[in-house]
């Protein structure tokens, strides 16, 4: 296995400690581990997630609430966006809870838990500024009171999602909290308010809740603000491959499509199987880095499909040497944060594009 990604369990079961110090005592805790538990394995993610205190699971879709339960994992899973109304039967059948914003999504709910006999346990989203899917807050207690109504259903949770929360001095995440907190104060009879996302439930106390929902920084990945003085959060994914190839060439030589690099002088190159297929971006092309025992090398030419080339002049390097993409060797490391700068995008989308043809390895 030449490229893989390692993951430590044992740093997430860190982090959701770290986090838990942040939160209210009493408060419940969602792991949220849609898109494969952003990279990191999902089934393996949810297991330490729930052994670490995890009261509730979050997803984006029934197939990734699917793998779960097929993985023999039994804890509540939250589908966060509305499924097809044709999938209630299979909702209600693997006990799932189902975010719903339409009436025709309840109804069909309503439908098959009346068929089955067995209530359809469901949360209410509310828009209260994303912008995306949801309630209008206008129109959410008429809407709730109206699903309330329908039989079979089972109105566990309510909840939003905030749009800026990461900037702990912006005043939108309240402008928001305040549009929700307006809503809910109306619906005591509901147990699970919740709003809080990774950055809310560092900065912004008040928005807890009955429970936070938690993505970014169980994965030892920060918010943006200043974060990092405020937590202490382990990374739980190395990105790693081998050199597999290292030839001289002389000066003048151009590599890979397009031939964007031509070296300046004679030096060596090495080939690593990894590319874009991977999740490591054409976008690091000319740009990004690699450690090779402890010393970092710049990768030179285009990132193709399967492979890359890195420049590593006249370094000891051998056919074998273990080499880092993300991730620390012999104290030399490079961060999901900084191959984020370098690809202009954020931590989030470098760790969910890694590849499903990159093993994940866990310790």
């Amino acid at each position: 296995m030449n490229t893989y990604a390692e993951i430590s369990l044992e740093a997430i079961k860190h982090n959701i400690a770290e986090i838990k110090k942040f939160v209210t005592a009493g408060v419940k805790f969602m792991a949220v581990v849609k898109a494969n538990a952003y990279g990191h394995g999902a089934a393996a993610v949810a297991r330490a997630a729930v052994e670490a205190g995890a009261d509730y699971l979050g997803v984006a879709n029934l197939k990734e609430a699917l793998e779960l339960r097929e993985a023999g994992i039994l804890t509540p899973i939250l589908i966060l966006t509305e499924s097809p109304t044709s999938v209630a039967d299979e909702i209600i059948q693997h006990g799932l809870t189902q975010t719903i914003y339409s009436f025709s999504e309840a109804q069909a709910l309503s439908d098959e838990a009346q068929k089955r006999g067995k209530p359809a346990r469901i949360h209410v989203k509310i828009d209260t500024g994303m912008g995306r899917v949801g309630i209008a807050p206008s129109e959410a207690i008429a809407f709730i009171t109206k699903v309330s109504s329908l039989p079979g259903l089972s109105l566990e949770g309510v909840f939003t999602h905030f749009a800026k929360a990461e900037d702990p001095e912006d005043t939108f995440t309240k402008e928001q909290f305040e549009k929700f907190r307006q809503i809910i104060v109306r619906l005591p009879q509901v147990p699970l308010k919740h709003s809080a996302n990774s950055a809310a439930a560092l900065f912004h106390p008040e928005t807890h809740l009955d429970m936070v929902r938690v993505g970014l920084m169980m994965y030892g990945l920060y918010p943006q603000g200043n974060s990092r003085r405020l937590i202490n959060l382990n990374p739980a994914l190395a990105f790693k491959t081998r050199v597999t190839y290292l030839k001289k060439v002389p000066a003048g030589t151009p590599l890979s499509y397009g031939s964007t690099f031509v070296t300046p002088a004679e030096t060596a190159i090495a080939t690593i199987p990894v590319g874009y297929a991977d999740g490591y971006s054409r976008r690091l092309s000319n740009r990004g880095q690699v450690v090779i025992r402890g010393k970092r090398f710049s990768v030179v030419g285009r990132v193709t499909m399967d492979l890359t080339l890195v420049n590593v002049g006249n370094s000891r390097v051998e056919v074998g040497d273990e080499v880092a993409l993300i991730g620390e060797q012999n104290g030399q490391g490079i961060s999901a944060d900084e191959i984020a700068s370098l690809e202009d995008t954020i931590s989030y989308e470098v760790v969910c594009s890694i590849g499903k043809r990159v093993p994940r390895v866990y310790k």
